[in-house]
């Protein structure tokens, strides 16, 4: 929405520009007194801006799209002076030159109605007073000012997008809280759980009560932790082996059950809950009491991405399943809100496996881009 806006407003001041240009000659003839309006003039006063278009357009929807957007801000700055010197010499060295008429002339030009030296100036000395702007020097400012302009007008547009961006995330991050109590984790992974460790009071009472410690932080963190749009990855990290830990109990040697997290996260942050989203679903969807099954996740992190692999053992064709398709559209949703297209979420199904990689960058992106 907020780019139509945009664009129907570049339209609005190009197609006023372009009026006013005509009615400028309309009002010249008439304070000539001149009969009929030379239709010329105008064409000429067009052709005369078209070369600011031409300007505005390169700015517009190439430099500053791919240059600016992307923060290369010294590649930027030499695509505008390039484009202006371009600009310039055009107007320079194309045409018959611009109308002596629209500048005042200057001083020495000839006669005295001509703003010629007065009488009796010695020669080789000029008259006191402001000279006139070369013309060149002129057109080269006003494209500058022009390309300001706009920059200053996307910002804008911009400052409203990410005003909006942010209401939405606030918006889904509280339905997200409400749906990672209801779905996000089974259900019935807790109550398998409370009967696992019910089971583990009298044989291993130790065990039963580091494991409740365990649930307690997870309920934690899905209740508070995950409050915000991003937590930092090692609070995921923590859940994730709690949540990985207690599954064991759960099926024992019944599953191949294999994770290997990072222990440094360098300050990433991630959105929360999104990876135990995966994993739960390879654990409902990849595991049967029928035939061996296995559960391997992996996390690393790469330069300046955070790299998550999960694959399971595949019982059925898992986007058949029924609401396994909208769980995976909220993921996606989420990580377009955060990231934009600055993330990698690719999914693979060979015979009897399933494997999900999810890239992301240490951290989503918070500055305005152009």
């Amino acid at each position: 929405m907020e780019e139509r806006n945009e664009n129907r407003l570049y339209l609005i001041i190009w197609a006023a520009a372009f009026v006013i240009g005509a009615l400028s000659q309309l009002f010249g003839s008439v304070s000539r007194q001149e009969e009929t309006l030379i239709f010329y003039d105008v064409l000429q006063t067009w052709v005369g801006m078209l070369p600011f278009l031409v300007l505005f357009l390169l700015h517009n929807y190439l430099i500053s799209p791919i240059l600016f957007r992307h923060g290369k801000i010294g590649a930027y700055i030499a695509a505008d002076v390039a484009i202006l010197l371009v600009f310039t010499i055009f107007y320079q060295f194309s045409g018959p030159g611009p109308d002596p008429s629209f500048f005042p002339p200057g001083p020495g030009a000839g006669g005295p109605d001509a703003g010629g030296p007065p009488p009796g100036l010695p020669p080789g000395e000029h008259p006191r007073g402001p000279r006139p702007m070369n013309p060149e020097v002129f057109k080269l400012l006003l494209g500058a000012m022009m390309l300001a302009a706009n920059l200053g007008i996307k910002y804008l547009f911009q400052a409203e997008r990410n005003a909006a961006r942010v209401r939405e995330l606030e918006k889904e991050n509280l339905q997200h809280r409400l749906d990672a109590l209801r779905y996000q984790i089974n259900p019935h992974f807790f109550m398998n759980t409370l009967n696992n460790i019910h089971a583990l009071v009298d044989l291993d009472p130790e065990l039963a009560k580091e494991s409740i410690v365990k649930l307690s932080r997870m309920m934690r963190h899905i209740l508070y932790d995950s409050a915000s749009p991003t937590i930092p990855l090692s609070q995921e990290i923590e859940f994730l082996n709690h949540y990985l830990s207690l599954m064991k109990l759960r099926y024992a040697d019944s599953v191949e059950v294999s994770f290997e997290l990072p222990e440094q996260t360098e300050g990433a942050q991630v959105p929360p809950l999104v990876y135990a989203s995966f994993v739960e679903n390879a654990f409902k969807h990849g595991v049967s009491y029928k035939e061996p099954s296995f559960i391997r996740i992996s996390m690393k992190l790469d330069d300046d991405k955070i790299i998550f692999n999960c694959a399971n053992s595949q019982q059925a064709p898992l986007l058949q399943e029924e609401g396994f398709g909208i769980g995976m559209e909220n993921v996606r949703h989420r990580l377009d809100l955060l990231y934009g297209d600055n993330y990698e979420l690719h999914i693979r199904q060979p015979a009897g496996v399933y494997e999900l990689q999810l890239v992301l960058p240490f951290k989503p992106e918070t500055h305005l881009s152009v």
